[in-house]
Protein backbone atom coordinates (compact mmCIF):
# COMPACT_ATOMS: atom_id res chain seq x y z
CA UNK A 1 0.00 0.00 0.00
CA UNK A 2 1.58 3.36 -0.95
CA UNK A 3 1.86 5.92 1.72
CA UNK A 4 1.95 8.79 -0.82
CA UNK A 5 -0.76 11.24 -0.88
CA UNK A 6 -2.80 11.26 -3.91
CA UNK A 7 -2.37 13.87 -6.16
CA UNK A 8 -5.70 14.15 -6.59
CA UNK A 9 -7.83 17.18 -5.18
CA UNK A 10 -10.43 15.48 -3.25
CA UNK A 11 -12.35 18.45 -3.16
CA UNK A 12 -12.09 19.47 -6.64
CA UNK A 13 -15.26 20.41 -8.50
CA UNK A 14 -16.27 20.79 -11.89
CA UNK A 15 -15.73 24.31 -11.67
CA UNK A 16 -12.11 23.98 -10.81
CA UNK A 17 -11.23 21.29 -12.89
CA UNK A 18 -12.93 22.66 -16.25
CA UNK A 19 -13.42 26.44 -15.31
CA UNK A 20 -17.25 26.29 -15.94
CA UNK A 21 -20.34 26.26 -14.03
CA UNK A 22 -22.18 22.98 -13.87
CA UNK A 23 -26.32 23.99 -13.69
CA UNK A 24 -27.53 20.27 -13.88
CA UNK A 25 -27.91 20.30 -9.81
CA UNK A 26 -30.17 23.40 -9.91
CA UNK A 27 -33.83 23.52 -8.09
CA UNK A 28 -36.26 22.15 -10.27
CA UNK A 29 -39.49 24.27 -10.92
CA UNK A 30 -42.83 23.67 -12.20
CA UNK A 31 -44.60 25.57 -15.01
CA UNK A 32 -47.86 26.53 -13.97
CA UNK A 33 -49.57 24.06 -16.49
CA UNK A 34 -47.57 21.90 -14.57
CA UNK A 35 -49.07 22.75 -11.21
CA UNK A 36 -52.19 22.65 -12.03
CA UNK A 37 -51.39 19.04 -13.80
CA UNK A 38 -49.92 18.08 -10.01
CA UNK A 39 -52.95 19.40 -8.44
CA UNK A 40 -54.78 17.22 -10.24
CA UNK A 41 -53.13 13.98 -9.99
CA UNK A 42 -51.94 14.61 -6.15
CA UNK A 43 -52.54 11.66 -4.50
CA UNK A 44 -52.53 11.86 0.21
CA UNK A 45 -49.97 9.00 1.28
CA UNK A 46 -49.16 9.24 5.00
CA UNK A 47 -50.29 12.85 5.56
CA UNK A 48 -48.32 14.29 2.45
CA UNK A 49 -49.78 15.18 -1.00
CA UNK A 50 -47.54 13.16 -3.52
CA UNK A 51 -47.52 13.46 -7.37
CA UNK A 52 -45.17 12.75 -9.81
CA UNK A 53 -46.20 15.33 -12.55
CA UNK A 54 -43.26 16.55 -14.70
CA UNK A 55 -40.75 18.86 -13.47
CA UNK A 56 -38.56 21.66 -15.49
CA UNK A 57 -35.12 21.73 -14.55
CA UNK A 58 -32.64 24.91 -15.77
CA UNK A 59 -30.11 23.59 -19.03
CA UNK A 60 -28.83 27.11 -19.28
CA UNK A 61 -26.34 28.76 -17.50
CA UNK A 62 -27.09 31.10 -14.74
CA UNK A 63 -26.63 35.00 -15.81
CA UNK A 64 -24.21 36.62 -13.95
CA UNK A 65 -25.95 39.99 -12.53
CA UNK A 66 -24.91 43.44 -13.93
CA UNK A 67 -22.06 45.13 -11.66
Amino acid sequence: MSRHRSTINPYATSLTRTGKLDTTNRKPYRTAAQQADARATAVKVDGTYVSGAAVSYHRAPMKKAAA
